[in-house]
């Protein structure tokens, strides 16, 4: 299980990085932070635009996702996790008294990522990073009784290595509140 974003981030995460002095290596970190914030926007657009080619470029093949809040998932792999995107299953975390309803019903529906307050470590040997953000995911779609829209936001602890000579994500840490937006949720019916 668990623990919160920050304990988590703490346990991963160098609380300062390695003071770098040679203009090289002031550069380097410079770079890998850049394409690291890079790869994050990336992530954001490419799931909104049902963008799966760049997810098979910047997620490592054995990346792991945790989901925890009001959702409780794992899964491991590149193309399982592509495919979760693609066809989201959303398992609500226990005592969640909300059902999956996914977002099939709506027309011209459109996601935005909205990833915000990052803050990036790299590694000494600049081959690992990590990055935590706040997000906010906002929906709007159609369907026959109108335009709906709902919202819901979380926080990412994500993972990065360098091994294969291109910055990847590894890891994607989240906890949400996605199972109390009005656009994936209902409540659960009596039993």
């Amino acid at each position: 299980m668990l623990g919160t974003p920050y304990e988590e981030w703490r346990k991963l995460a160098p609380r300062h990085e390695r003071v770098r002095t040679a203009t090289d290596e002031i550069v380097q970190l410079l770079a890998d932070k850049q394409r690291i914030e890079e790869m994050i926007h990336e992530y954001g657009v490419a799931c909104d635009s049902q963008g799966w080619d760049t997810l098979q470029e910047i997620y490592a093949e054995n990346i792991e996702r945790i989901m925890t809040g009001t959702l409780s998932e794992t899964v491991q792999g590149r193309d399982q996790l592509i495919e979760l995107h693609r066809n989201p299953v959303l398992p609500r975390a226990p005592g969640m008294k909300t059902v999956n309803v996914g977002l099939a019903r709506f027309r011209d529906r459109e996601l935005r990522h909205l990833i915000s307050t990052k803050i990036i470590r790299v590694s000494d040997g600049n081959t690992k990073a990590w990055a935590l953000a706040y997000y906010q995911m906002a929906v709007v779609g159609q369907d026959d009784d109108g335009w709906h829209r709902g919202e819901h936001e979380g926080t990412y602890v994500f993972s990065f290595s360098k091994e294969t000579g291109a910055w990847q994500f590894t890891q994607h840490l989240i906890w949400t509140n996605n199972a109390v937006n009005p656009m994936f949720s209902a409540p659960a019916k009596a039993s």
